[in-house]
């Protein structure tokens, strides 16, 4: 590790969290500015849509911490309001308690959590087979607490993590700091817009997984790069929930860790017991029907759209987003096929 390679990982810090929180879409502001009456959706007090200097779009869950820009986590705000909050969870923003009703901030917090079951999450301890009701719970847990960034690179001799100071300090950041520092012997890299750590390969698994149990979500600056060979177990840092393909990868790989170890160092054997393939079977057939099932609404959620579009019930699609979405039914399609073709096999086995 150089201090030249230091530099250029704050720099890739700083660059890629103002990223994360670019300006909000011209699309969002002129669909709420349409509103009968609007008011924040904090504080309640009326907004003058035609003074555009006195209200802004205040994502329920932070664009810095996964949240999506879409039209369901984006709300109006007063400026006063806007520029309290920043860029801080909505739990963090203790100041909003005293000035709102409790069952306003109640709702406000519901909307959150519903917010948050779209957005970029981490996986859990559960066990390989685990429930989707299952792993929801175990994340619910954990979405009680606010949430924070934290960028990670890897280096000759180590691992890079850190990240900004520009966000207000939060107990939850601190206590990541100290267990750094503390309980894994991270050298701490000196920089004027970022708290760094420098920490040893041989802890960062460990490390990573008690930064995610104190709330943080984990970025690897070099995800979707080759520079550091096969890069398979990136998605296994967080999933989108639901989703039937990253449920699919928590059975695949060992769920314990970050970074599981391939399969083909470590080749699986399956029991030839009666049963033991007769369990196999129902699995199977349970993924072959789950699979379907969600092939088939998404295909229908997208025919619906395509009619509300077309009907200018919604708004119309954004450069490339209508491929985006045929692209993930069609991967549903290849998934189930997939699933049944599994199926197939199972039974011939069998028989």
């Amino acid at each position: 590790m150089t201090p030249s390679d230091f530099q250029a990982f704050a720099q890739r810090v700083l660059e890629k969290h103002r990223a994360r929180a670019a300006e909000n879409p011209r699309w969002a502001l002129d669909l709420l500015r349409r509103q009968d009456s609007p008011t924040c959706a904090f504080c309640c007090s009326p907004i003058d849509v035609t003074r555009r200097q006195s209200w802004g779009l205040s994502p329920l869950v932070p664009f810095t911490q996964g949240g999506r820009v879409e039209p369901s986590n984006l709300q109006m705000a007063c400026k006063a309001c806007a520029v309290e909050r920043g860029a801080r969870d909505l739990l963090a923003w203790e100041e909003l308690a005293t000035k709102v009703p409790a069952d306003h901030l109640n709702a406000l917090k519901e909307e959150r959590l519903k917010e948050l079951k779209r957005s970029d999450n981490h996986l859990t301890y559960a066990g390989h087979y685990a429930k989707p009701s299952t792993v929801l719970a175990l994340l619910q847990e954990r979405w009680k607490h606010p949430r924070f960034l934290v960028y990670v690179e890897r280096h000759g001799g180590g691992w890079f993590v850190g990240w900004p100071l520009a966000q207000r300090d939060q107990p939850s950041r601190n206590g990541a700091a100290v267990l750094l520092r503390q309980v894994h012997r991270a050298r701490w890299l000196e920089h004027e817009g970022l708290v760094a750590f420098d920490v040893p390969d041989d802890v960062f698994q460990t490390a990573v997984w008690q930064l995610i149990e104190h709330h943080a979500l984990v970025v690897d600056l070099a995800e979707g790069s080759a520079a550091d060979g096969d890069r398979t177990w990136q998605e296994s840092w967080r999933v989108l929930y639901p989703s039937f393909h990253q449920v699919r990868r928590r059975r695949t790989y060992p769920h314990e860790k970050p970074w599981p170890s391939h399969r083909d160092s470590n080749p699986l054997s399956l029991s030839t017991k009666a049963s033991a393939v007769r369990m196999r079977a129902k699995r199977q057939a349970a993924r072959e029907e789950e699979t379907k099932r969600r092939w088939l609404d998404a295909r229908r959620r997208l025919a619906k759209r395509d009619e509300d579009v077309n009907a200018g019930r919604l708004r119309p699609y954004l450069p490339g987003e209508r491929d985006a979405l045929q692209a993930e039914v069609d991967d549903l399609a290849s998934t189930w096929l997939k699933a049944r073709q599994r199926k197939a096999q199972g039974r011939s086995k069998q028989a």
